[in-house]
């Protein structure tokens, strides 16, 4: 497969979407910035409401996705981050959601939380598996789908315990085809 034409993304901007702690957004921007060859910011919480399917208390993340891409500026890609759980219509549950070769995705802490699943709070656990789902989304973005390598970054992880034994890193065909933006500095 030949790689995707190099793609204009300057910066990445992580856009809080309902009340995600602060701290946490700039943390992880933080993470991703000294990760890629780009700078990672965050904007102002966003003061849209996100979208809820009805009768649910989930976000439904094909809306949300849908609604950020009046928000994106030229050269940058964007990321909303909530602390809500995210569903499709097919999954009972999301970590993600990103639109490939566009310029906008979405990540959930809810289920990426350790707290999510009666454990003890760990803020590191936290900011370790947001990394990881943000650069996920992020390769989607730049093209990648997902890979069939479970240690790949890349691979689709329909748990939590899938989503930690992938890792941070691209396989080496991912690696390949991933744009210089997306590529971690030797």
């Amino acid at each position: 497969m030949t790689p995707p034409p190099e793609s204009d993304v300057g910066e990445i901007q992580l856009l809080p979407i309902g009340a995600p702690p602060r701290e946490t957004i700039e943390d992880l921007a933080a993470r991703i910035s000294r990760r890629l060859p780009v700078a990672c910011r965050t904007r102002s919480r966003s003061t849209s409401s996100p979208p809820f399917f009805r009768g649910r208390d989930q976000v439904d993340a094909d809306q949300l996705l849908a609604s950020l891409d009046a928000e994106v500026v030229p050269g940058t890609a964007l990321v909303g981050v909530t602390a809500l759980d995210m569903a499709i219509p097919i999954f009972t549950f999301v970590f993600g959601r990103a639109r490939v070769g566009g310029r906008t995705a979405v990540v959930s802490l809810a289920r990426i939380d350790p707290a999510y699943y009666g454990l003890p709070a760990s803020q590191e656990t936290l900011l370790l598996r947001g990394e990881a789902e943000v650069l996920h989304e992020l390769g989607h973005v730049a093209g990648l789908i997902h890979c069939r390598e479970p240690r790949c970054l890349m691979s689709f992880a329909g748990n939590v315990e899938k989503a930690d034994a992938r890792g941070l890193a691209f396989c080496r065909d991912c690696a390949a085809r991933a744009p210089g933006w997306l590529k971690a500095p030797p």
